[in-house]
């Protein structure tokens, strides 16, 4: 959190300088063709969440975002009433004519709704503007459409990052890594669906198509009739010309950045800088809550899941009777996974954290087979969808698989079980792959089938089966993918005569602040405390889950159905979580919570653990009305003092300020 702290700070101490940025960014977006290449949803949506989490004014970012797409629609529309039909002989519209032309039949379908439509639409959207100004749309019809769509579409863009700020919010209570890990992703995957939008709607295709119209101008000049065939075949008047030609750059690009990871990887001792130094980010943003999250997203990725997903693609196919296509998707699975475990042997590379001798995964970590069979699976599930697709239905498509495959191989990252460069060389091994296969299909067509239909039948495989695996292996997956924990061992006169006054008095937070106070150390197992608590009337909670968390969202919620808080202890949850009711009121408790430190007792030959113990008070407290997030205090003397006088064990008399108790056990 410290790292993104200043500017959240700068922002809430210069709240001008954001209001500004938001404005520009509205307002460029509704300028003609430019807008296609500014982010809006991005920062606006970011701006909406600094609302959320009360660094911004909410009105100050909504107006500056209504007002600056009003006034960027505006000025397209002036440039449309005073240059009219000799607009589009004007750059930048003069490099986008079919994009205009695509506008002009837009607007005649839709008339004066189109100003309102276009906002919300990918592509026209930048030129809707100045083609009403261009067909003489009188000015008072277009303020009173553009204000109100312009209200409507702020809305739809501030709205939603309102929420997320306030999930942020919520989760900033918990862990401030984990607050600034869940922004660093949202930043990190609304840049990326953007620019893969970007690029794969063809916001790129007038450069491409001079390209081509140079080549066959070269191929034709050849008295050569194969030759004059291949002028004609990349003219950019040939249909497929211009996608196939992408497509071939995008592989030779994959190939390139496989080749130079293979001879780095393959001519260095030990891992580069740039692998040191994002293993060494993530692992300081590692919290519990963090570590379930990524540990799940990883068993998405997993073998077993993801070839669920390829068959259910593969069966649609078969079904719709597209057998090259089935047969080519089966032969990309199985070529991926034979190279993929080939390489790993091959350069035997050593992950940064040992896994478990009996973990499922190989030793070796080059290049990651996670993060290459996620490129594999979506890539070509996008790939065929998008065949049978529109230019921007399909970069929808290619935005929100390529949002999937990052999700992925960031989480590896997170979990420390790959260095950044396996994740790249198993991206762009899987990309040579998926692309070559792309350039197939374009090159020899097959049938044509339902995209949408395969999307939610392979999506549907994919998600039961992530969901199978994560209820039979979690368990084991979160052991094994658990930070390693320096452990100290004591004998016994050493803990009771001063080591055990080390032990810090207070909960460390992941920002390294002092929270709330420790009542006493337990040493021993917690089997017998667990035993006790309950003959005092404590019930003791589940492990606190994601899923639980879904309770916090509703601000009308019964207070006993609401989890305590998954407070943390330098990094880690609580090992033992027991809620006593408050006999006078529904909406109070007592919660106990028992915290792992890296100490060891040896007792009598047995090495026994030493957790720390907090008791707090927990009441209901609705947040803006949008969810319930149980608010904390320490409990009071008496209080700790009843609790302590019911525990059975040997109180060492060294320790009267802070008891420590030595389990029975």
């Amino acid at each position: 959190m410290e790292h993104i702290q200043p500017y959240l700070d700068y922002f809430s101490a210069h709240p001008s300088w954001a209001i500004v940025i938001i404005f520009l960014i509205a307002f460029g977006e509704a300028l003609l063709i430019i807008g296609l290449f500014v982010p809006s949803t991005v920062v606006l949506v970011g701006a909406g969440t600094l609302v959320g989490t009360g660094h911004l004014d909410f009105w100050s970012v909504f107006l500056a975002t209504a007002v600056g797409a009003v006034a960027g629609d505006q000025v397209s529309y002036w440039a449309g009433r005073l240059f009219g039909d000799r607009l589009k002989q004007f750059w930048p519209l003069s490099r986008y004519p079919a994009l205009v032309a695509k506008g002009e039949d837009f607007v005649r379908s839709h008339g004066g709704k189109s100003i309102a439509i276009g906002r919300f639409v990918p592509g026209v959207k930048a030129v809707v503007p100045g083609i009403v100004g261009m067909l003489g749309m009188s000015q008072p019809f277009f303020v009173f459409v553009n204000v109100t769509s312009g209200i409507f579409w702020a809305a739809a863009h501030v709205f939603p990052g309102i929420l997320i700020g306030q999930g942020l919010a919520l989760a900033g209570e918990f862990s401030g890594r984990l607050t600034f890990l869940l922004v660093l992703l949202l930043v990190a995957l609304g840049v990326l669906g953007w620019a893969i939008r970007l690029l794969s709607a063809g916001i790129f295709t007038p450069f491409i198509r001079r390209i081509l119209a140079g080549l066959s101008t070269l191929a034709k000049a050849r008295k050569s009739r194969p030759f004059y065939r291949l002028g004609r075949k990349l003219s950019p008047d040939h249909p497929k010309a211009a996608r196939i030609v992408a497509m071939v750059l995008s592989l030779m690009i994959a190939a390139a950045v496989v080749v130079y990871l293979f001879i780095r990887v393959g001519t260095l001792d030990a891992a580069s800088n740039l692998d040191q130094s994002v293993f060494g980010l993530l692992n300081d943003l590692r919290n519990a809550p963090g570590d379930l999250l990524m540990t799940r997203i990883s068993m998405m990725g997993e073998a077993p899941v993801l070839l669920m997903l390829c068959a259910a693609m593969a069966a649609w196919l078969l079904i719709h009777r597209a057998w090259r296509t089935a047969l080519a998707v089966v032969v990309a699975v199985a070529a991926e996974q034979a190279l993929v475990a080939l390489l790993k042997l091959v350069f035997a590379r050593p992950r940064p954290i040992a896994l478990p001798p009996d973990a499922y995964e190989m030793a070796y970590s080059f290049p990651s087979s996670h993060a290459a069979f996620a490129m594999l699976s979506f890539g070509l599930l996008a790939v065929i969808a998008g065949h049978a697709m529109g230019r921007w239905s399909k970069a929808l498509v290619y935005s929100l698989a390529g949002m999937v495959i990052f999700l992925i191989g960031f989480a590896r990252l997170y979990l420390g079980v790959h260095w950044l460069g396996d994740v790249l060389a198993g991206v762009a091994l899987a990309a040579v792959i998926t692309t070559a296969f792309g350039v197939t299909l374009e090159a020899w067509p097959a049938p044509r089938v339902r995209p949408l239909g395969m999307i939610g039948v392979a999506l549907t495989a994919w998600l039961l089966a992530a969901g199978i695996n994560i209820e039979w292996n979690g368990a084991v997956r979160e052991a094994a993918y658990a930070p390693p924990v320096a452990s100290r061992s004591f004998d016994l006169p050493t803990w009771q005569t001063q080591a055990w006054a080390h032990i810090p008095p207070r909960r460390v937070d992941l920002s390294g602040k002092s929270g709330d106070p420790f009542v006493a150390q337990w040493v021993g197992g917690l089997e017998n405390l667990e035993a006790q608590l309950k003959g005092d009337g404590f019930e003791i909670m589940p492990p606190w889950s994601w899923s639980a968390a879904l309770a916090y969202s509703d601000p009308h919620a019964a207070f006993s159905t609401v989890p305590p808080r998954p407070l943390l202890h330098e990094g880690l949850g609580a090992r033992l979580t027991a809620v006593l009711k408050d006999r006078t009121s529904q909406d109070k408790r007592l919660v106990l919570r028992a915290f792992k430190t890296g100490v060891t007792v040896d007792v009598a030959g047995q090495s026994r653990p030493v957790f720390v113990l907090s008791l707090l008070h927990e009441d209901n407290a609705p947040r803006f009305k949008l969810f319930t997030l149980p608010r904390s205090y320490p409990a009071t003397a008496e209080e700790i003092r009843a609790f302590l006088g019911g525990l059975s064990g040997t109180v060492l008399p060294d320790s009267p300020d802070k008891p420590v108790i030595l389990a029975g056990n």
